[in-house]
């Protein structure tokens, strides 16, 4: 009887406490290897199915599209046009509020959330995937950093102008739109 995908993962869990062993899972490249390396182990032995299923979870994980909240919220038309494009791409949104350190902690909270409301309220409503992210720091260093967290980030979209933009150096597209 073949033993199921859960089951062999139980088995060789990476994340369970080994007397002597001490393996940490990062992001990224090492993840990629990882789950290519037990893939091909499994079709190795003849597990076929299996090895398929894994290369088809690790791979349906959702591409994204990163919203910069300013200050002032996301206006409507920014709105429209995140949440319209994410549906017909089949796309997660995540709302991404910065705070540069000129404002209170709580008070930077109450009004971000307030501010982005409008986009997760209509998110929801159309069935689009969303969440809403609150960091400190750097906008554009955030930018960066939160598109490498997140993973499968596709392009980000800002109010910033171009001559703005020009100078940031993101790792994923920006596009600006003027609202």
């Amino acid at each position: 009887m073949r033993k199921s995908m859960n089951t062999i993962r139980e088995s060789l869990s990476l994340g369970a406490k080994q007397p002597g062993i001490s393996l940490q899972q990062r992001g990224g490249l090492r993840e990629a290897m990882e789950a290519y390396g037990e893939a091909l182990s499994m079709a190795e032995v003849g597990e076929l199915d299996i090895a398929r299923e894994i290369m088809g979870e690790f791979h349906a994980e959702h591409r994204k599209i990163l919203v910069l909240a300013e200050g002032d919220g996301v206006p409507e038309a920014m709105v429209v046009y995140a949440v319209n494009l994410a549906e017909r791409l089949g796309f997660d949104l995540v709302l991404l509020s910065v705070d540069d350190g000129s404002h209170s902690g709580v008070r930077f909270e109450d009004r971000a959330r307030a501010a982005g409301q409008p986009l997760l309220d209509e998110a929801a409503r159309r069935g689009v995937s969303c969440a809403h992210l609150l960091r400190r720091g750097l906008r554009d260093e955030l930018l960066n950093t939160v598109s490498v967290e997140l993973r499968r980030v596709e392009f980000v979209i800002t109010r910033r102008a171009e001559a703005e933009r020009r100078h940031a150096a993101l790792t994923v597209p920006e596009f600006s739109l003027k609202c």
